[in-house]
């Protein structure tokens, strides 16, 4: 019988579960995604004027704390899916998501640093680097699990396996270049930042029986 269900996928006669790799993630996640927004702070005015004045200004940090929050939800998201199709796991592969959610949770610090110093290219650079820190390791770990069908199922499609690869490949690229960007002009910059997520969310007219990722539910019919 093939495994069609989360509770299945941590049932394998071999290797390690996978489960708590995934209570782990969700929980630095929500701890991330919730930090986010304590940067922004409330402001107190003495006069209607001064606090929408005030509120106009939280704009950098407001900018920041949605980009974010989008990105990080699309991490999240993928981190899932590409559990959707681990059978198991080993040493190197609960190591692999310990250093992801290294990346991830040094996300809140550079996201407040970009939100604070939006005209600097440091804090522009610093904050493309940790996503692309994320966006390596992610496409490592999806290397290592599909590596020779290591971790996941031996009749997973080779195409899916192809086409997911490239995606996670090219997008730290995409930030590399964006930061680049910002040596020559810093708005252009931004707005690649807030375009990025885009590879994601919508997908290209051929890829639309994919999921956002670039990732094809696989059905398993049970074998009786």
């Amino acid at each position: 019988m093939h495994p069609n269900n989360d509770a299945d996928i941590q049932t394998t006669s071999y290797g390690l579960s996978s489960m708590r790799i995934m209570t782990l993630a969700d929980g630095v996640f929500a701890i991330v995604l919730t930090l986010l927004v304590l940067d922004i702070k409330a402001p107190q005015a003495s006069s209607e004027a001064a606090l929408i004045s005030q509120l106009l200004a939280l704009w950098p940090k407001l900018f920041s704390y949605i980009i974010s929050f989008i990105i990080l939800g699309i991490f999240w998201f993928g981190h899932h899916m590409e559990f959707h199709y681990i059978r198991r796991s080993d040493r190197i592969h609960i190591w692999l998501n310990l250093l992801f959610l290294v990346c991830i949770a040094f996300i809140p610090f550079s996201a407040a640093l970009l939100g604070g110093n939006l005209q600097y290219r440091t804090a522009i650079a610093i904050y493309g680097l940790n996503l692309i820190a994320a966006g390596l390791v992610r496409y490592i770990h999806w290397r290592y699990i599909t590596y020779g069908h290591r971790l996941v199922d031996v009749d997973m499609d080779i195409r899916i396996i192809r086409k997911v690869e490239r995606v996670f490949l090219i997008v730290p690229f995409v930030y590399l270049f964006a930061i680049c960007l910002s040596f020559i002009n810093i708005p252009a910059s931004l707005i690649l930042y807030v375009f990025i997520p885009v590879l994601y969310i919508r997908p290209p007219r051929e890829d639309r029986h994919l999921t956002s990722l670039g990732i094809q539910r696989t059905s398993h019919n049970d074998d009786v």
